[in-house]
């Protein structure tokens, strides 16, 4: 879309009144924008169900929260293209495209957007499906162009489900992504939490190294299908400090098993200080022998390390962060933590639809408590970012989440009422991680 309306959110204090959809027309970019309710702690899900048309789902309880419509400029006057009007008229009705259309006379200020019945559940279900894809562990199975493709038959929007099948990329196999040593770290409930704090800063024995620094991955910073996401932020990346002669800084990355070496080639590890948006350290990746067949295949960077880490450390200002160019600006705090707060929601709500394919060791327990602590962590980095909206929406659905916990539901058991209007509606797991192939264990 053009313009300057591809926010990763919208305002959480805007509305559109009781019509439903405050309309807007943006001249310079020729874009009407329909905005209704903002989403919430786990941001939007984007999906384009024709061409000149974008919708933006709630991506953790699914409604429909802004559609943009590119329209064209003719002699001055701002026109709906034919796609976008077929697309209005099969969704919302002929009413409702010719109230669009008239948007840019500016008589239309509001507007109730009624769908054909079923239709905005399946497009919203499609498209959180692409944003789960995007993070997911298994992010090349087949499964997911198959639920794409179903989704799109059921919408009844054929040159969808064309569109999607063109993309389609079929992998050599299929795998669970959880190392073994990570399942151990959830325990039962009734055990420590679900895994443990960084250790602090120390120093390190030859041979040896300890957890340091706070890193994650963040893939809109590096190339697509390179790197294999973990099943929260703190799992994406090893951070280690250790000496050889000087002291250095570790960071290891699982890459995806089809990654070709010039994809992996420009990538970079970094030390950043996030309060002077430098860098502190940089290092080129290089891929290792699994140690063990079946095991993962990891990346290794080695960063050397800078005077003074011990009090970037403990002021929390510095970061590991991985770049597919080194060039790359270093990230202002806030956006940062906007952007790790997306990152585990995006992790809660996984957790959440208990996607056994990916940890069938797992139990309900399990996954319900780590998707309560990923519900705390996103409330953190709103809190932290001044989102107190948001951080108050992440802040309840933890606490819902805690209290079914509690209350130790069986697979499937709602968690709705457990806080009045606060229901939590659980989505079921997508099929590409519910269905995997045998569990990897490096």
């Amino acid at each position: 879309m053009k313009g300057g309306t591809r926010h990763p959110l919208d305002s959480p204090g805007s509305t559109a009144g009781p019509c439903g959809f405050a309309v807007s027309v943006d001249r310079d970019a020729a874009q009407i924008t329909l905005r209704g309710r903002p989403t919430g702690a786990g941001g939007g899900a984007r999906l384009t169900p024709a061409p000149g048309v974008e919708l933006v789902f709630d991506r953790a309880e699914g409604w429909l929260s802004c559609v943009i419509v590119e329209a064209d400029e003719h002699g001055g006057a701002v026109e709906l293209g034919e796609g976008a009007v077929a697309f209005i008229t099969s969704v919302f009705g002929a009413g409702t495209a010719g109230v669009v259309r008239e948007a840019p006379s500016g008589e239309v200020r509001c507007l109730a957007l009624r769908a054909r019945p079923g239709t905005i559940g399946v497009l919203s279900r499609l498209a959180r499906l692409d944003a789960a894809r995007v993070t997911s562990p298994v992010p090349g199975s087949p499964l997911w162009a198959a639920e794409a493709s179903d989704l799109a038959r059921q919408a009844d929007l054929p040159g969808l489900g064309e569109a999607r099948r063109a993309s389609v990329i079929i992998p050599d196999g299929l795998g669970s992504t959880i190392p073994a040593d990570v399942l151990t770290q959830f325990p039962a409930v009734g055990g420590p939490g679900p895994f443990a704090e960084p250790e602090p800063f120390a120093g390190a024995g030859p041979g040896h190294g300890r957890r340091l620094l706070d890193g994650w991955l963040d893939l809109g910073l590096v190339p697509d299908r390179v790197f294999r996401p973990g099943l929260w932020p703190g799992s994406d990346l090893g951070v280690k400090a250790y000496r050889e002669g000087a002291p250095l800084i570790a960071v290891e990355a699982v890459v995806l098993a089809d990654v070709a070496p010039e994809a992996l080639a420009d990538c970079r590890a970094r030390l950043v200080d996030a309060c002077a948006r430098r860098v502190l350290a940089t290092g080129p990746f290089r891929v290792g022998a699994p140690l063990r067949a079946g095991a993962a295949l990891r990346a290794r960077a080695e960063l050397p390390a800078p005077p003074g880490l011990r009090a970037l450390v403990g002021s929390g200002a510095a970061w590991v962060e991985v770049v597919g160019d080194e060039r790359r600006p270093v990230q202002g705090t806030r956006l940062r933590r906007m952007r790790l707060a997306l990152r585990w929601a995006d992790a809660a709500l996984r957790a959440e639809s208990r996607p056994n394919g990916l940890a069938p060791e797992f139990s309900d327990e399990q996954w319900t408590c780590l998707a309560g602590l990923a519900w705390d962590r996103c409330r953190a980095n709103w809190a932290a970012a001044d989102d107190p909206s948001r951080a108050a929406l992440a802040a309840v659905r933890g606490t819902a989440l805690r209290g079914a916990l509690g209350g130790a539901p069986r697979s499937g058991a709602s968690l709705g009422g457990l806080l009045g209007d606060a229901a939590v509606r659980r989505a079921r797991p997508f099929f590409a991680e519910l269905v995997c192939g045998p569990a990897v264990t490096g």
